[in-house]
């Protein structure tokens, strides 16, 4: 065995160290702030397991060099930021990986553009996939995939998430794997609006298979695979988020729907929303591909303030009628 860097000591981040634990001699958990590294805890407050003897926190960015491999775990919109930090600490062809899900809203971009534009030509891979981390830390079964064009690098990452209790399916497939993680968290928000709403089973299953049809068609006119999106990256994500509460995207949605402002539901969420933070952009992304995204579009109106949650959903039910 070896040692493990995870960049984010946050709720997944913890979660993976956790889950990882019997893989690697030491796992460095890396947390945003000294404060927190020097606060004794024995476990992340939003998970009910305790951190392994082996699971070090530290604010000791250098530990990079002490560790077989990276695992980025942070919010997307702080993802381009941690890729300039440890740049300069990276052997060459140390395997790094990210759970993170979204865009780069800071370079307006994929996460692996960000990745190749500030790291360069350096074996990476993207993990996604229906991932609560409650869950994972938990010891509950899970799968996940893990996606990039280098064989050793996927089978790599592969192994490394394989425990007794966490199985990750390989894919080369990176862009299909990182719209479907992005998309699916908007998709939520409407499912969570509608949920709010009162509205029952029925608009569910509606927005889950229509939210689908929205993530295929943006996915493929930017070059993903369309069977991607009906693995773990696409429908298995989106089911998941769109069906729980313990999804902060869907929870974010039934705020809105119960009157609260953006500003009022991200506080009684408590934490990041990546659906909020990616909607502008995904459209903006849409509208250059020239792909409509209806209930996408729906739930940005929403938040812009620009019609109620009640006016969203019969919009989307008094449209044109279009074959399915």
């Amino acid at each position: 065995m070896a040692n493990l860097s995870i960049i984010g000591a946050g709720a997944w981040g913890s979660a993976l160290s956790i889950a990882l634990s019997n893989n690697f001699d030491t796992i460095y958990l890396h947390t945003y702030t000294q404060e927190e590294a020097d606060t004794p805890q024995t476990k992340h407050p939003a998970l009910s397991v305790d951190y392994a003897d082996n699971v070090k926190l530290t604010f000791d960015l250098s530990l990079i060099q002490k560790s077989q491999s990276v695992l980025i775990a942070v919010p997307s919109y702080g993802f381009s930021a941690t890729l300039e930090s440890i740049k300069p600490l990276l052997k060459p062809k140390q395997p790094v990986a990210w759970a993170t899900k979204g865009f780069d809203t800071n370079r307006q971009c994929f996460l692996h553009e960000s990745f190749e534009a500030i790291v360069g030509d350096h074996a990476s891979c993207v993990i996604s996939g229906p991932s609560f981390a409650f869950e994972v830390a938990s010891q509950k079964p899970t799968a996940v995939t893990v996606a990039s064009k280098d064989k050793t690098t996927r089978d790599y990452w592969a192994k490394a998430l394989h425990t007794d209790t966490l199985r990750a399916y390989t894919n080369t497939d990176i862009i299909g794997v990182e719209v479907g993680g992005s998309v699916k968290n908007i998709l939520a928000i409407a499912a969570g609006i509608a949920s709010g709403l009162g509205y029952g089973a029925n608009t569910q299953a509606a927005i889950i298979t229509r939210g689908l049809a929205e993530m295929i068609r943006l996915g493929r006119s930017l070059g993903a695979e369309e069977k991607t999106f009906n693995g773990l990256s696409g429908l298995g994500d989106l089911v998941l988020t769109c069906s729980d509460d313990l999804s902060r995207n869907r929870r974010f949605g039934k705020e809105l729907a119960n009157n609260q402002t953006v500003e009022q539901a991200l506080n009684n969420v408590g934490a990041t929303v990546e659906g909020l933070n990616t909607l502008e952009l995904i459209l903006s992304i849409a509208e250059k591909s020239k792909v409509e995204l209806p209930i996408c579009e729906q739930v940005y109106q929403v938040v812009q303030g620009k019609i109620t949650p009640t006016d969203a959903v019969n919009h989307l039910m008094s449209r044109e009628q279009v074959g399915e």
